[in-house]
């Protein structure tokens, strides 16, 4: 995802940051939705993305294709993000849909509160679903599921970027999807998404005092993604990055049995 990349790409991406900068929710719904549709056209045609990311073809070629492409259909702002994604220099050409993916979240995670947290919920909600797992790899079905499971229980931009992110996989599995969005939406507010399983709902003065304590370890704001899980038995797991800290009963069951079994 576009986390991970490197040099050139990385640099570009912060170019475009600039260019997008904080618009209000309702311009953000709108350039997302186009920064949407022209990835699902750059998507498409591997001969597009090599002539708006090619170092040697001039400038001026490269944004008279972006207004060819997309000036009658798109915002100006949204052209102007594209355009500055076709001046910068690149990686990979396909660095660049990934960079605009990037920044319509970020965009929309500015203007509205939450996103993070209710993306991951949505990806939270759907793991669970093996009989989806099909589905949930993509095709026309999607939309409306995620419309149907989710449409009256998120705020509409949290829908909104659900749905495209399921329209524009691009060989990525939904949920891995989903939950990529959320951490960028959470990275966009200096937020960490903290997963918390425990085996029954905390109250909100418990939740206010575990992000409180987390906040303070990690010098960050923290979003709390809650999961009740029965089989946790008792404690609580908490999982942020690539860091867990288990203070389950059930890992030290675990841990006892397999001393015994030693």
């Amino acid at each position: 995802m576009a986390v991970d990349m490197k040099g050139a790409s990385r640099q570009a991406l912060t170019a475009l940051r600039g260019v997008a900068g904080n618009p209000s929710a309702d311009e953000a719904g709108k350039i997302s939705q186009d920064l949407f549709n022209a990835i699902q056209v750059l998507d498409s045609s591997l001969p597009l993305r090599r002539a708006l990311t090619d170092p040697t073809r001039d400038g001026a070629s490269k944004t008279s294709l972006v207004d060819d492409l997309f000036a009658k259909s798109l915002s100006s702002q949204s052209v102007a993000i594209i355009k500055s994604g076709a001046s910068e220099r690149w990686s990979n050409p396909a660095d660049l849909p990934t960079a605009l993916e990037v920044v319509a979240i970020e965009i929309e995670a500015g203007a509205v509160v939450g996103l993070d947290v209710e993306l991951m919920g949505i990806a939270h909600a759907l793991s669970g679903a093996k009989e989806l797992s099909g589905a949930l790899m993509g095709g026309r079905a999607i939309d409306s599921l995620i419309s149907d499971l989710f449409s009256t229980k998120v705020s509409a931009a949290t829908l909104r970027i659900a749905l495209a992110i399921a329209r524009h996989l691009r060989g990525r599995h939904f949920i891995t999807a989903l939950e990529e969005s959320a951490n960028i939406a959470g990275a966009r507010l200096k937020k960490t998404v903290v997963h918390v399983r425990s085996a029954i709902a905390l109250t909100s003065a418990q939740s206010d005092r575990l992000r409180s304590a987390l906040g303070k370890e990690l010098g960050r704001e923290v979003s709390l993604d809650l999961i009740v899980d029965s089989s946790v038995i008792g404690g609580i797991e908490v999982q942020f990055d690539d860091d867990m800290v288990d203070g389950t009963i059930a890992r030290r069951l675990a841990e006892a049995g397999r001393s015994l079994a030693s």
